[in-house]
């Protein structure tokens, strides 16, 4: 009986949960697409025929909307064929589909903290404040955003089974651990955390470690390392701050600050905070080092009596590592739905101290009327805010008021009035970006493509003229910067900018060679080959790709290919060094 009416119970607050997370999020269903869901739903052609599969699953995340990314995140792409198959370009199919998510994602907060706890009081707690919480109205609200809500729930699943496992030895669930963490990692990189996690959960709770049990976890990884490096020719993201690491980690303190603000006092909720640089000596810098210390001495000191305080704030600075930018993988400090999964951390916390207090009949009733309150105040800015991520025009102009000088906000915004033919607004809001930065290239073929449907051809070509000019000043600056640097030794500050001057020249031979020999003089070998090749591919007969594909090889030591490559560069007519021609020499048959 007594394990009836704690079954009931459970299925009440899951049932709670549903209807909640329904009626806060019912009114973001009619949103219109908005920010990265042009680009990675509705103008992906590769989402449209199922042929593209092995497109998507051994593309980057950008594969089919024409913009390079440095992430693989195959699983979610998968997820918006399906949807694109049963609903087309319905937007209330994809946020329907993200809001299910989430609470599904809710459901399991709250599965996951009972597991460890046995409290379904904080569990249930826990998982409310989560679910209606705003922060995370960027992650259910952007149809894209589907890899944030995947990423938190394949993680609490890995936990949730393999937890369950260590207690009844029971392969099946074993395996449905190693399961959810793969599908995890090809959602988004950041699940990375998951192995750490399981090992924090048997450090804090003192659970002995079964080796067979972890090691698993760890080859799955490597293997998903492996398959990055495959598909991306890298194992991690590739930088887009240009700001040195000193200069980043101050950032990451004040974004300690505004995270926790935000968690507390939800206000001013925005997409874009901005690529800024903080002095070490700035009060928001010494706050945020001041409050990170204090919580990890807190953890530490509270570690044995309270374990779960320790569990609480360790789990928020894990999971928000990974995506601190500290390593740059955004051109942001900080990003609201980076906090997804660490808020789990603070909620729970929250939700501690609270239930702490529950023992007290006097507080009782007050500590419960709080959380009500508290829980409603919540979900009436959630509804709010979901607002904010219906319409796209409101949105960029919102936008605008936190970053007035985000070109891009403003491009957008006239990308959005010149499609419901607005070309005054439009035409004002690519001026004002142009007007921020004056060497923004698609601000101008947005322009001109402006002025062809308005009849102002002169202009519009005076515009596609100035967009030329600029793409070639900034090859050229690109183009001398990587051959200075490369003929300095300083092989790695020649590839940042050679990438650069690539990706406005991407047909040009040269360019190709120049940035391979730069990957091997530091080593990188299979990068040089993969960009040679590319070359190659645009003119088979190029003699210097070949020429240089050898020496990659050679440095390889793939002596047959290196020797192979090498015959190819003489017969087009190539002079091959003789110091070269002599290292091959033992390699020849």
């Amino acid at each position: 009986m007594v394990k009836l009416a704690q079954k009931e119970t459970s299925f009440l607050k899951i049932l709670l949960i549903i209807i909640l997370g329904l009626f806060i999020y019912s009114n973001c269903l009619d949103g219109k697409f908005i920010w990265d869901d042009y680009g990675l739903i509705k103008e992906n052609q590769y989402l449209k025929d199922w042929k593209s599969l092995p497109k998507i699953i051994t593309g980057d995340f950008g594969v089919g909307s024409g913009v390079k990314s440095s992430f693989y995140r195959p699983l979610p792409m998968v997820i918006h064929m399906i949807e694109y198959s049963l609903w087309g370009l319905n937007v209330k199919g994809y946020h329907l589909t993200n809001v299910l998510l989430h609470i599904f994602t809710a459901i399991t907060v709250f599965l996951f903290i009972n597991l460890i706890l046995y409290d379904k009081g904080i569990s249930f707690l826990t998982s409310l404040l989560f679910l209606v919480h705003p922060i995370n109205t960027q992650a259910v609200c952007c149809m894209s955003g589907i890899n944030i809500t995947a990423s938190l729930l394949f993680i609490l699943l890995c936990l949730v089974f393999y937890i369950k496992s260590l207690s009844s030895n029971n392969i099946a669930l074993y395996c449905m651990a190693l399961l959810s963490f793969s599908m995890g990692l090809l959602s988004k990189e950041s699940v990375i955390v998951a192995p750490a996690l399981i090992l924090l959960y048997h450090y804090t709770f003192r659970k002995s470690i079964e080796i067979k049990k972890i090691v698993p976890l760890f080859i799955i990884l490597i293997c998903y390392l492996l398959i990055r490096l495959v598909v991306l020719n890298s194992f991690v993201g590739v930088s887009v701050s240009p700001y040195v690491l000193l200069q980043r980690i101050p950032g990451f303190f004040v974004a300690i600050t505004e995270y926790l603000r935000l968690l507390l006092f939800p206000f001013d909720l925005r997409i874009a905070y901005g690529d800024k640089i903080f002095s070490i000596n700035e009060p928001r810098v010494i706050a945020g080092v001041s409050v990170t210390f204090l919580l990890i001495v807190l953890a530490f000191v509270r570690k044995k009596k309270d374990p779960l305080t320790f569990f609480s704030i360790a789990w928020f600075f894990v999971t928000l590592i990974p995506v601190s930018n500290i390593y740059p993988i955004n051109s942001s400090f900080m990003m609201e739905h980076w906090l997804y999964v660490p808020c789990v951390g603070f909620f729970l916390i929250l939700s501690r101290m609270l239930r702490r207090h529950l023992n007290n009949k006097r507080a009782m009733f007050s500590l419960n009327v709080f959380a009500i309150i508290l829980l409603a105040f919540y979900s009436y800015l959630t509804i709010r805010q979901n607002e904010y991520w219906k319409e796209p025009i409101a949105f960029y102009k919102r936008t605008i008021k936190y970053a007035p000088d985000g070109w891009i906000f403003y491009n957008e915004l006239g990308n959005e009035y010149a499609g419901i033919m607005e070309y005054e607004l439009a035409e004002d809001a690519y001026s004002k970006a142009l007007g921020i930065n004056p060497d923004a290239i698609g601000v101008y073929y947005n322009l001109a493509g402006l002025y062809q449907k308005t009849g102002r051809d002169k202009e519009a070509m005076q515009m596609f003229n100035k967009a030329r000019a600029i793409n070639y000043r900034i090859f050229n600056s690109c183009y001398e910067s990587g051959n200075k640097n490369l003929s300095s030794g300083r092989y790695r500050e020649s590839i940042i900018f050679y990438k650069k001057a690539l990706g406005l020249s991407p047909d040009n031979l040269a360019l190709y060679c120049d940035l391979a020999k730069s990957n091997i003089m530091i080593g990188n070998y299979s990068e040089a080959i993969r960009l040679l090749k590319n070359a190659l591919v645009l003119n088979p007969d190029y003699p210097t790709a070949y020429n240089n594909l050898a020496v990659a090889y050679y440095y390889k030591k793939d002596y047959e290919l290196a020797v192979t490559y090498c015959d190819k560069a003489i017969e087009l007519g190539y002079k091959v060094s003789p110091k070269f021609l002599q290292l091959l020499k033992p390699y020849r048959k």
